[in-house]
């Protein structure tokens, strides 16, 4: 379990969603990775009323682990905040694993901010450390913590931000929604 909280105008916000990753290994062939993952369940979705939803995602959009702005993808979250890596030899502790753990910078997801829900085109990138420039004094980052947890998984990101729906069902002929440059 992803948990996201947010403080805006001293109230905290938050949000949680069950994520699951799977790992499958291979054997060992020289320059190729023996192990690869996959990702369930959905993005954690922070509703701030009507300053928009937050939406803490799965995949950081630049490449595999971190981007350079620190953000992690789902897989990775876990492993880093119980001090393992995903390597060949830690792999088959990560399902042994029990509890939960707070997640420090810079292994925390991407947030995205919808400043209207309804409208993918409000999106932009949000760090922790710029909530405040971007909804006002005195919001702030307030923590995050995944938790390891046999809760079933819950798809309802398409009531949250309901243009996701349409987008899903017509995905192979629009492709990947990118933010605006800038």
């Amino acid at each position: 379990r992803l948990q996201i909280s947010l403080s805006v105008e001293d109230k905290v916000y938050t949000g949680s969603s069950i994520i699951e990753v799977t790992w499958s290994c291979g054997p060992k062939i020289t320059g190729l990775g023996q192990c690869s993952s996959r990702l369930g369940g959905q993005a954690t979705v922070i509703d701030l009323g009507s300053r928009g939803v937050v939406v803490a995602t799965l995949v950081n959009g630049e490449n595999d682990v971190s981007a350079r702005d620190g953000a992690t993808n789902a897989q990775w979250l876990c492993a880093n905040a119980f001090g393992r890596s995903v390597s060949n030899a830690d792999l088959p502790f990560l399902p042994k694993l029990t509890g939960k753990r707070e997640l420090q910078s810079p292994n925390l997801p991407r947030l995205i901010w919808f400043k209207n829900p309804d409208d993918p085109a409000t999106a932009s990138k949000v760090l922790p450390g710029d909530f405040s420039a971007a909804f006002g004094e005195p919001a702030q980052f307030a923590g995050a913590t995944v938790e390891l947890t046999s809760d079933p998984i819950v798809i309802d990101i398409n009531y949250q931000l309901p243009w996701i729906r349409d987008w899903s069902a017509n995905y192979r002929s629009r492709g990947p929604l990118y933010l605006k440059s800038g």
